[in-house]
């Protein structure tokens, strides 16, 4: 349908006053909320994510069309908890670690994982290693990421680790875990499943994990 191809094309793009109007009038036209999202805006983001990956484009473009992804969810949200044909594909709590304030990637991670399907339950910054526990009793996910920008603060994984051990919730969780200072070397040190360099990596992981590919 071209009014899906004009959404793709908005999302990609950064358009994200347009993309509104656009998932409007998809609604409007009886459009399936499914197909809006798999069709234009999580495709989008995917291919954005790539191209980014690649150096074809760069951050500020990453992030508009972030943006534009969200401004078109928060229209949807509220259409897929009435929609029986839409199905979530899972949970992931996610945080930015004890002592670390930055959270652009968590957010780029986030805005990814809800084009797929996912529920995200986001923790904020410097999230004390408790509260990881705390959300996963209450969420019983199938995914807890772990964001961090400062090598200083990496330091602090191992203790969320082990509270999310100590809790006796280890087995029933797959770790996650991104950054730019972080790498595959680190998470297999600390035994996380999934690394990845790039939000589009993360969120194609994520949907390995739910359907048991990792």
């Amino acid at each position: 349908m071209a009014i899906l191809d004009e959404i793709y094309d908005a999302t990609a793009s950064g358009n994200y006053k347009n993309v509104v109007l656009l998932v409007q009038k998809a609604i409007e036209e009886k459009i399936p909320v499914q197909d809006i999202i798999n069709k234009s805006l999580s495709k989008a983001m995917i291919d954005v994510g790539d191209k980014f990956g690649s150096g074809e484009l760069y951050m500020p473009d990453m992030l508009l069309a972030a943006k534009a992804m969200k401004e078109a969810m928060n229209i949807l949200k509220p259409l897929i908890k009435d929609d029986e044909n839409v199905t979530e594909r899972g949970t992931i709590v996610i945080g930015t670690v004890k002592g670390d304030l930055h959270d652009i990637g968590k957010n780029l991670v986030i805005v990814m994982a809800e084009g797929q399907g996912f529920k995200v339950i986001d923790l904020g910054i410097d999230v004390d290693y408790q509260k990881f526990v705390e959300a996963i009793k209450e969420n019983n996910p199938q995914i807890v990421a772990f964001s961090g920008l400062l090598t200083t603060t990496l330091a602090n994984i191992p203790n969320h680790i082990k509270a999310i051990k100590d809790a006796g919730y280890r087995d029933r969780v797959v770790l996650a875990v991104g950054g730019a200072p972080v790498t595959r070397d680190f998470a297999d040190r600390y035994g996380i499943e999934i690394y990845s360099g790039d939000s589009a990596g993360a969120a194609k992981k994520f949907l390995k994990v739910v359907s048991k590919k990792y």
